[in-house]
């Protein structure tokens, strides 16, 4: 029987013969984005979620229909096109019975497009797989009142629910009690957090760039937050005591065959010897010693090689206890933040320092900005030259090492903005502003480019605003499949960065096809076209002598070993492929006195290979013991606690 399998809460438990519309506002760092509509009428309820990200943003509705009894029968989600109007539904369920009949059309997620049937469970709750604030609602409201606050939910797995923190705050000029439920889905050990008032009502979303909150609760929202920091960074300390390896006094990683990113070259049964932080020893086997009740590491037959750098992440509040474990086990050691939140950029920085997280360590990247719809996720906006210096004096003062320009920064603040910069001893990078082309970019006093896709769009300058205002994503994305890039346009340009030694994080993750691309060309034949483009231009910014840098441009770094496979692909050898991960990076940011090899005097990060990288570059997935600043981790542990598995 279907028995209680679920009852929905808060607006959509009554019906209605008349409207009722409750709305929340959308804040990207305090400004208005969009908005959540909830419309309940009759029978139905339909939520609609939208708000704009730079160029994008989501567009979401999502529907739902009762029975005379108020339960759930069916529930489906469109994506809403610009003019307003939902679409087809992406995915759907329908109750018949004592059967749920889920559906995706075909084509996505690997849909079929036919309803799949499944018995119904007493007690399992039914649930769209959006992830959006009127979801998390229904479901923290729904797992509050079960049994251990646990329930199946149907066709998928288990969710819990665990109340972490309260606060009385004062919404629309009243004193609210609020609790913050975190979700937990699977074993998936990151939940999503929602704040909730007695009643259940939907107060504000947790910690991110976006943050839908109930108009007259805005004011709450810093000590919403405070809440929600504490709670993340003492669950970021207890996951990095649970996956450190523990070490008693020197550590040796004896008779492995070591790559010098120095040279490029393999050095046969090799040994390392570590005392805390620092190499002081490296040389052949039978010539280095072992210290009496020193841990030793047997690395007979697997690559020993410096740490990689992630050159463009960007770090979340819940990076610190899972998207930094993800980037660890991949062999990221050091990982160069290109736009987080200060507190929490600084905060994640200055306790890794410590030994306090599982996490590489951080570069950070001042983010900056200027006014605008477009504007990007951050509360860095410069409407003025005075501006934009106290922000470059900000970051300096914190320990940040560049600066990073983003897509609507207004042309003329740049110059005054890359002296300020150069001046305090800092790198200039980021996208190329509206208006700038990638030379003249380089010529005002930018260091590095980030993104290739810049070097295509850059071509086509007019396109930006025709037909339509676009981002450069937009516009690369539709002249990818046919520029030539072995013409002279390219060839002058890849001329002009080696010559004013610009460096290009290109990114190329992000538009090169097979499935792992976020930003594709449309149609098959159009991104085989596209991806050939992007590869011969990896190469021929390799030939022509141009400082590249590896980076995924995500916060877990999920698709770095793609991003370096690729380089292989595009015909880069393995051997400076690694160098570019390793050595390369840390002379960009001028840091290879400390890192970028193993060499007696540096710092001890380094990874244990169970493969030969520098002859496939594919063997770095198979990285078994990452060591970042003497600190001993398993790549399987932090997986498997990743994973929930331990």
């Amino acid at each position: 029987m279907i028995g209680t399998f679920f009852t929905l809460a808060v607006a959509a438990t009554a019906t209605m013969s008349a409207p009722d519309s409750t709305r929340f506002v959308v804040l990207n760092h305090g400004r208005g984005a969009g908005d959540l509509v909830i419309v309940t009428a009759g029978d139905s309820t339909v939520a609609r979620w939208m708000y704009t990200d730079r160029n994008r943003g989501t567009r979401l509705e999502t529907r739902y229909r009762f029975d005379a009894k108020k339960k759930l029968i069916s529930a489906d989600s469109r994506q809403i096109a610009p003019d307003g109007i939902a679409g087809a539904a992406t995915q759907s369920f329908e109750v018949r019975g004592d059967s749920v009949r889920f559906a995706q059309p075909s084509g996505r997620a690997g849909g079929s497009g036919a309803p799949s049937p499944a018995v119904l469970v007493a007690g399992a709750y039914l649930a769209l797989r959006t992830g959006a604030p009127y979801e998390q609602m229904l479901l923290a409201n729904y797992l509050l009142k079960q049994p251990k606050m646990t329930a199946m939910i149907a066709g998928g797995p288990t969710a819990r629910a665990e109340v972490v923190g309260d606060a009385r705050v004062k919404i629309a000029g009243a004193q609210t009690h609020v609790r913050l439920v975190m979700l937990f889905t699977g074993a998936d050990p990151n939940p999503r957090g929602i704040w909730l008032d007695d009643k259940g009502g939907l107060v504000a979303t947790d910690v991110e760039w976006f943050i839908t909150v109930r108009p007259g609760a805005e004011s709450a929202l810093p000590a919403l937050r405070a809440i929600e920091v504490k709670y993340r960074d003492a669950q970021g300390v207890a996951v990095a005591k649970k996956v450190l390896t523990p070490r008693a006094g020197t550590l040796v990683i004896k008779n492995g065959d070591l790559f010098d990113s120095e040279s490029g070259t393999v050095r046969p049964n090799t040994s390392v010897v570590i005392r805390d932080d620092r190499i002081v020893e490296v040389g052949p086997s039978a010539s280095v010693t072992t210290p009496s009740g020193a841990t030793v590491i047997d690395a007979t037959g697997k690559t020993v090689m410096p740490g990689m750098y992630e050159m463009h992440t960007h770090v979340q509040l819940d990076n610190q206890s899972v998207g930094s474990l993800y980037q660890l086990a991949q062999g990221l050691t050091t990982a160069r933040d290109m736009a987080a939140d200060f507190d929490v950029a600084t905060s994640q920085r200055d306790r890794e320092r410590k030994g306090l997280l599982a996490s590489p360590r951080m570069i950070l990247a001042g983010f900056m900005e200027g006014p605008g719809r477009w504007a990007g996720p951050t509360d860095v906006i410069a409407k003025t030259e005075d501006e934009a210096l106290a922000y470059i004096a900000r970051y300096d003062s914190a320990g940040y090492k560049q600066i990073k320009l983003y897509n609507i920064v207004q042309q003329d603040l740049v110059p005054a903005i890359a002296a300020e910069t150069h001046k305090r001893g800092l790198r200039l990078s980021g996208h190329v502003p509206r208006g700038l082309s990638v030379p003249v970019a380089v010529q005002l006093g930018y260091d590095e480019i980030q993104h290739a896709a810049f070097l295509f769009s850059t071509f086509y300058q007019d396109s930006l605003y025709v037909p339509v205002m676009r981002a450069y994503s937009a516009v690369a994305t539709a002249v990818a499949p046919n520029i030539d890039v072995d013409g002279a346009p390219m060839t002058e340009l890849i001329k002009f960065l080696h010559d004013h030694n610009t460096v290009i994080d290109g990114t190329f993750n992000l538009w090169i096809g097979g499935g792992a691309a976020i930003v594709g060309a449309g149609g098959s034949t159009n991104q085989q076209k596209a991806d050939a483009a992007y590869l011969r231009l990896i190469k021929r910014l390799y030939d022509g002598g141009v400082t590249l840098v590896a980076g995924t441009d995500n916060s877990y770094g999920t698709t770095y070993h793609r991003e370096i496979e690729l380089y292989e692909q595009a015909g880069i050898p393995a051997p400076q492929v690694l160098q570019i991960a390793t050595i390369g990076s840390a002379r960009v940011m001028k840091e290879e006195k400390d890192y970028g090899s193993i060499t007696a005097g540096k710092v001890a990060d380094i990874l244990i290979v169970n493969g030969k990288p520098a002859q496939q570059v594919k063997d770095i997935e198979k990285v078994e013991t990452v060591i970042r600043g003497g600190r001993i981790y398993s790549a399987k542990q932090l997986v498997s606690t990743i994973s929930g598995q331990k």
